[in-house]
Parts: C-alpha cells; structure tokens; sequence
C-alpha cells in the first residue's frame, strides 16, 4: 500500500515536471511574441514611410508655390 508521504512525493513530482514543461512553453511563447512584434514594428515602419512621402512632397509643393508667390510679390513690389 501507497504511505501519505509517498503519495505526496509522486505528486511534488508531477507538480515539478508540469511547472518544467509550462516554463519551457513559456520561453517559446516569449520568443515567438518577440518575432511577432519585431514584424509589426517593421511594417509600422512602412507603413509611415509611405505615408509620410506623400506629405513630404506636398509640403515641398506648398513650400515652393509660397516661395514662388513671395518672389513674384518682391518683383511686383519693386516695379511700383
């Protein structure tokens, strides 16, 4: 017959090996979280680099529409 204190010990066991196998998944878990977000980084990145191209040659356009009309004002100015 099975004591208490062997029963317990079996269990302490058991206990032990599933804390093992949980903490093994656990690292796998971790590491494949850390894949996912590097991806989810990168396409962040992407994403704002299309999006900020765009505008960047807007504000280009608009920088060099505003200078245009400045310098045609001074020209104008200058006649008067």
């Amino acid at each position: 017959m099975i004591s208490a204190s062997d029963l317990l010990l079996g269990m302490e066991f058991a206990i032990a090996i599933l804390v093992l196998i949980v903490l093994y998944h656990v690292i796998f878990i971790v590491v494949d979280l850390r894949k996912v977000m590097r991806r989810v980084e990168e396409m962040t990145q992407e994403l704002e680099d299309v999006l900020m191209k765009p505008i960047s040659m807007v504000d280009a356009i608009l920088q060099w529409v505003l200078d245009t009309i400045e310098h045609t004002k001074k020209k104008h100015n200058r006649k008067d």
